[in-house]
């Protein structure tokens, strides 16, 4: 069906758009379900929500989003069609039975993910599906690589370009805002892109945003990480991992932080702006996410990664049995 672009100045946090019930009886799809839009060569695949009286039967309205995504311009005509369900849920019910990914496979759901092809709900079967059957290291490389290929990289000419990173879910823990300027002032290059918080209050994202802007462009970041020589920012914004800001956020929603995701997160930040030499940070204990016997275990797995992909890796043990500092909050 041809409709008209509708533009209602509306942000949702993700592509999505509303259709008029009179039109969405027309096409066939209810609340919730997907739809394809289709223009010139390009077609994308979004959630809708189903209104009455917003705007004309003729129209769509997209959120900002999806206005940014596929360029749209108001009173634009595209095609709406019911979208077919995805290959890649498939694949996601192979791995919920047990099965092993392949490269090929793993690139799909990543690639669906990122062109929001699959819904909330979707995703968090593909997060619990990794989290039931558990993934070998061979399915955590290919979804690292698979979050690589999805993304922008950054790509830095400096020989010592140095990153570290937590697991996190230590209270009070302010460790970045610290060790960034030290290691910049030092003459390394640490662009440092963190996640917002997955288990706990506030990840490194959400303490710097307390104090300066954390959303850049992939040009503003070159150019500030060209004077300063690093950077402490969200890596949603830049599109180094896209695919991984999604599942972030649906980790969050479930309470859970599935060990092939933390891995395949960490992984794809660092080698997506380059870092040649990594340090790891794993609090254990009592109120972390992790004992000292599965510290050890992951400690393992982030080592072998970084043989992998050829960069110096270390990952240490640290104590977090208490928080860290005296501060409360971000």
């Amino acid at each position: 069906m041809k409709l008209k672009i509708k533009f209602l100045k509306w942000s949702a946090g993700f592509p999505v758009a509303m259709l008029h019930e009179k039109t969405a009886k027309e096409i066939g799809v209810h609340a919730k379900e997907r739809v394809s839009i289709k223009i010139d060569h390009k077609e994308f695949s979004t959630i809708v929500d189903v209104v009455e009286g917003l705007f004309q039967k003729n129209e769509i309205a997209v959120s900002a989003e999806l206005k940014e995504s596929l360029g749209l311009k108001d009173k634009q005509e595209v095609e709406v069609i019911i979208a077919e369900s995805p290959k890649s849920m498939g694949y996601i019910k192979k791995k919920l039975d047990g099965g092993i990914l392949s490269q090929k496979e793993m690139n799909e759901i990543v690639n669906d993910i990122v062109s929001n092809s699959l819904a909330e709900a979707e995703i968090a079967l593909f997060i619990s599906a990794m989290h039931e059957q558990g993934a070998n290291m061979q399915e955590t490389i290919y979804l690292i690589n698979a979050i690589l290929s999805s993304g922008n990289r950054f790509s830095l000419n400096n020989r010592f370009v140095v990153d570290k990173h937590s697991i996190g879910g230590i209270a009070g823990n302010r460790t970045t805002p610290i060790i960034v300027p030290i290691c910049v002032a030092a003459g390394l290059t640490m662009p440092k892109n963190s996640s917002r918080a997955i288990t706990s209050a506030a990840g490194t994202a959400d303490v710097i945003e307390t104090l300066a802007q954390v959303e850049f462009s992939i040009n503003e970041l070159k150019k500030i990480v060209r004077k300063t020589g690093g950077c402490m920012v969200w890596g949603g914004e830049l599109k180094l991992a896209p695919a991984d800001s999604k599942i972030i956020q649906v980790e969050k929603i479930l309470g859970i932080d599935v060990e092939s995701l933390l891995l395949s997160s960490i992984m794809s930040k660092k080698l997506a702006v380059g870092s040649k030499y990594v340090l790891i940070d794993i609090p254990y204990g009592k109120k972390a996410k992790v004992t000292k016997k599965k510290a050890l275990h992951l400690k393992n797995k982030f080592e072998s990664l970084g043989k992998h992909y050829k960069i110096k890796l270390k990952a240490v043990l640290t104590d977090g049995s208490q928080p860290i500092g005296n501060g409360i909050g971000p």
